[in-house]
């Protein structure tokens, strides 16, 4: 019986949402790899996925299952997938689309970065007024939640990318946005990195600690899913503090 429990409440439900988030993660990173071009198409032909996933937010708004837990769990990934397509498309940046001037520091830096991003947060905004608007007589918030969860603790990881850290994956950014990299500070965590990543690992264990008042309801699995999802959040942050590799080393020349 342990072992079931163990396997419905806490090992499927973090199984799922660490296959979902690497396969997601990747297919963006696969795509904006192609070019803008390409990245502009699979937003244009993903849009019935799109469609699909509100559908299913929809559709599970009343379903207190353990499936419907996982259709709209699903669902509210797949939006934020989407608009995070958007944004490294290009499509859904923002107004301003050149380097950061090298003498800029402080709350300048800080709102032409958020110049890069602007179009991106804007529609972020409209999509969960629509989500709230759509679900206000929802019996669970799974799908919001995710959608909105997931956006807030990339801005974390890109505050404390902003602010300073060792560890900056500048070449995953596509051609098209390399000069986003010129907005993130190589150097010791700030002051913002240890309350945000203490938020986000505290948020994680309360929750995979909460699972066990609700066994035997669907209600775990929805804990579940949010616990395993602020963990692959608390992971991300907490990889920030990595050391930054070391630079290749140039041929040597006769």
């Amino acid at each position: 019986m342990i072992w079931i429990d163990l396997t419905l409440y806490y090992l499927l439900p973090l199984f799922t949402v660490v296959t979902l988030w690497l396969g997601l993660t990747f297919g963006l990173i696969w795509l904006n790899r192609r070019g803008q071009r390409v990245a502009g198409w699979a937003v244009f032909l993903s849009v019935p996925l799109f469609i699909v996933a509100h559908s299913e937010l929809l559709v599970t708004r009343h379903d207190l299952s353990a499936l419907g837990a996982y259709r709209a769990f699903t669902a509210g990934l797949v939006v934020w997938a989407w608009h995070e397509l958007a944004f490294y498309s290009g499509l859904l940046a923002g107004p301003r689309r050149k380097p950061c001037p090298p003498n800029v520091r402080g709350v300048q830096r800080f709102f032409y970065a958020l110049g890069t991003h602007f179009y991106h947060q804007l529609a972020f905004l409209f999509e969960m007024g629509l989500l709230i608007w759509l679900l206000q007589d929802a019996s669970h918030w799974l799908g919001p939640l995710t959608f909105g969860l997931s956006w807030a603790m990339q801005q974390s990881a890109k505050l404390n990318v902003l602010y300073g850290v060792r560890a900056l994956q500048v070449d995953l950014f596509p051609a098209h946005l390399a000069f986003l990299a010129s907005y993130w500070r190589p150097g010791p965590p700030s002051a913002f990195f240890r309350p945000s990543v203490s938020v986000v690992t505290l948020l994680a264990i309360m929750l995979w600690f909460s699972i066990v008042a609700h066994l035997g309801d669907p209600a775990a699995i929805r804990l579940a899913l949010l616990a395993s999802l602020f963990t692959l959040g608390a992971l991300e942050h907490w990889l920030l503090l990595l050391p930054a590799p070391a630079p290749a080393p140039a041929p040597a020349t006769d």
